[in-house]
């Protein structure tokens, strides 16, 4: 069950991997290996669904679903992995 956080601003990392599409995100937040290799694919070519994000930036948290997150960017709704947030604050 997703956590809402009203108002949470997070800080992604350096070259963080994003995805636009939650279903797709879920699938590779269930398996390392697999985002592993997604992650190294969109280093070298965005897809559909997802790219990387440079340079680091400050998002609103829109849901934590403590393998991935849901924020807002720029008027987007997207999607990151736990591993990608240096630091959340309220």
């Amino acid at each position: 069950m997703a956590e809402t956080t009203a108002d949470a601003l997070i800080q992604l990392e350096q070259a963080a991997h994003v995805c636009n599409d939650e279903d797709e995100t879920k699938r590779l937040a269930a398996n390392d290996h697999l985002r592993e290799m997604a992650k190294a694919l969109v280093e070298f070519k965005a897809t559909k669904y997802c790219f990387i994000m440079q340079p680091s930036v400050l998002v609103r948290l829109l849901e934590n679903h403590g393998n991935y997150v849901k924020f807002s960017h720029d008027n987007k709704v997207l999607f990151t992995f736990a591993e990608h947030l240096l630091s959340a604050n309220n």
